[in-house]
């Protein structure tokens, strides 16, 4: 069969879907990857066939593009979807206002600016021409649903952490029908209902939700969300990769790793990477510390237990820690979750301290705001969690779950066995 996988440009979105592209592949079935110009260098790397559509230049150094996009996310709201109570805290965000203001906000900043009109043409025509049997979509990518549900084919939403998305719909759709006819604002559907029929299609939920959906979060973290779930394990990847020579070696005592993600900062604080170094210079640690060539040089003097890399794949660097300090990126925890390393997640919006709490909650780690990530108190946690056996102990407890989770070439037998009903309906 053909399966097409759809995502936005970001690494760190696509990364973890390619391990069940590679299953598929090695099953025998063909796989392309669609999207955005800017993303073919990470497809082709990773050795799958890619298919850009849109316009190049979509994302780049940490800013979005085209303009209007750039501008959309820049005038608040990339700070309002980043702080917006998606745990679900405050009863006022989750009420009727407050989710028809956050359906606005997501449709205009960023599923129309993620789905642009250039995008979606060239993805729909692609569609058309290669007739694929199965479309699997990066989350906030849903020209991917668009283009299946043209097509009649199965499609499966890709979710690489917690489904906060997913749920804050499921919320939004209940206030929804709870409202007077005259008041049932429905932003997402107002968008896509245009968007579809203007390809010939009509409007259905499974256009913002998927057919089902297919999660890589463990199930003891998973949000309280309906709609059909294939699980399936997340495998690390850490794109094209070279081991350096010192990691040959087994560390001289306890190591820890620092790492900020493509951003290499901490946001919504004023603490710096140098900061937290010079925070734990007192303790007998080695701290490995990724930081590119640039944001490394304005660090300065460095304590002698830091050794700073511009890049180290962490799926062989983690097994050697005692412990990880991150900012809840999706594949940084997920990778000490699958080593079985205690994590300190410097949580700044979104999902990331929604994530770290529940961690913290099984023992598994501990939750830092970034607002209060203070050297100190960096100090503290890490210390914690390299002396007290419980979050060893829990991170073990995680990484065993995770183990137990199916396998991408488990979730092959049932993705075919979707596409063959499918088709058996259709004859």
């Amino acid at each position: 069969m053909k399966i097409l996988f759809v995502s936005m440009p970001h690494p760190t979105h696509f990364h973890p879907m390619l391990p069940l592209a590679w299953a598929l592949r090695a099953a025998g079935h063909e796989v392309r990857v669609a999207g955005p110009p800017d993303l073919t260098e990470t497809a082709t790397g990773s050795g799958l066939t890619a298919v850009p559509v849109g316009k190049p230049g979509w994302y780049r150094d940490d800013t979005y593009e085209p303009e209007l996009y750039g501008r959309l996310m820049g005038n608040g709201a990339s700070d309002f979807l980043g702080t917006f109570d998606w745990a679900a805290s405050d009863a006022r965000s989750w009420s009727w206002e407050g989710l028809l203001g956050l359906e606005k906000v997501l449709v205009s900043a960023l599923y129309a600016g993620i789905n642009n009109d250039p995008l979606l043409d060239e993805l729909v025509a692609y569609a058309r021409h290669w007739q694929p049997d199965l479309v699997v979509w990066e989350q906030l990518t849903v020209a991917g649903a668009v283009a299946a549900e043209l097509l009649g084919v199965p499609h499966a939403r890709f979710v690489y952490g917690l489904d906060f998305l997913g749920r804050a719909r499921e919320a939004f759709l209940r206030l929804h029908d709870e409202q007077p006819a005259e008041h049932r604002e429905d932003p997402t559907r107002e968008w896509l209902e245009e968007t579809v029929r203007r390809f010939g299609g009509t409007w259905t939920e499974r256009l913002r939700t998927g057919g089902f959906t297919i999660d890589t979060s463990l199930p003891s973290t998973r949000l309280d969300t309906t709609g059909p779930v294939e699980s399936l394990r997340y495998i690390p990847y850490n794109g094209p990769s070279v081991v350096p020579d010192w990691l040959r070696e087994p560390a001289g005592r306890r190591r820890v790793c620092l790492t900020l993600g493509l951003s290499n900062e901490i946001e919504n604080t004023s603490t710096t990477v140098a900061d937290i170094v010079a925070g734990l210079a007192d303790l007998d640690v080695e701290v490995v510390a990724t930081l590119h060539a640039d944001d490394a040089a304005g660090l300065g003097h460095l304590p002698d237990n830091v050794r700073l890399v511009d890049f180290v794949p962490l799926h062989d660097l983690l097994p050697t820690c005692a412990a990880v300090v991150h900012h809840g990126g999706i594949g940084s925890r997920l990778t000490a979750v699958h080593h079985a390393v205690p994590q300190l997640v410097l949580g700044h919006g979104y999902d990331t301290l929604m994530i770290a709490r529940r961690q913290e909650e099984l023992e598994a780690g501990l939750a830092l705001p970034a607002d209060s990530a203070t050297a100190d108190a960096v100090r503290d946690h890490v210390t914690r969690l390299l002396d007290e056996p419980r979050f060893a102990a829990g991170a073990a407890r995680m990484r065993d779950e995770l183990l137990a989770q199916p396998s991408p070439a488990d979730l092959v037998a049932a993705l075919e066995h979707l596409v063959g009903e499918r088709a058996g309906a259709v004859r």
